[in-house]
């Protein structure tokens, strides 16, 4: 059984070090300072899962606007992969958020560049409807990546969806460069 805990500020200054630039691409991380701004707004939050024993098992970094919580984040360690790890924390992710509509972005398969990248960006959104998510209707170009977003908890229309999408990200990046990187729709 999984425990949880928000991580502390050394934790995550050194997490972002050895852990998300090892499991995320350069591009798509967002900067430390950028989190821990939003992180002291209370917006933004960095969560530790460990095994009995206390081992990093797993995290998840999620940014909360209203009553939509996006999963910026999610990785299971290394040595930890493949024993349904992912699997044990997205129920827990869903008692941490309560009442409220996660939101997952997941890069949409239509635009992969390979067979192999299809086939992974496929296998990830079946991981999160396996977990309970719900594909929506609902696309999003960000910052040159096509996603489809799934949605988890509380039921709510695609016109929702895009809204908090788009909430989301003003509360993350200066208004400007929103309207000129980020884009939602409902095909």
């Amino acid at each position: 059984m999984l425990q949880w805990r928000e991580l502390r500020a050394d934790e995550r200054e050194s997490w972002y070090r050895d852990k998300l630039r090892r499991d995320f691409p350069a591009d798509e991380l967002k900067p430390r300072a950028m989190i821990e701004k939003l992180i002291g707004q209370g917006r933004y939050h960095c969560y530790g899962f460990f095994d009995e024993a206390g081992h990093p098992a797993a995290y998840a970094y999620t940014m909360e606007c209203e009553e939509y919580v996006l999963l910026d984040y999610l990785a299971v360690e290394p040595d930890a992969r493949g024993q349904g790890i992912g699997s044990q924390v997205l129920p827990l992710l869903g008692e941490i958020i309560g009442d409220r509509t996660m939101l997952i972005e997941a890069e949409n398969p239509a635009c992969a560049r390979s067979l192999p990248d299809r086939d992974t960006r496929q296998a990830r959104i079946r991981f999160y409807q396996k977990g309970g998510m719900r594909l929506s209707g609902v696309l999003e170009d960000a910052f040159g990546v096509e996603y489809r977003i799934l949605t988890g908890g509380r039921e709510c229309t695609d016109e929702e969806v895009a809204g908090a999408m788009m909430d989301i990200y003003y509360a993350m990046v200066p208004e400007e460069i929103v309207r000129r990187e980020v884009k939602t729709w409902i095909p």
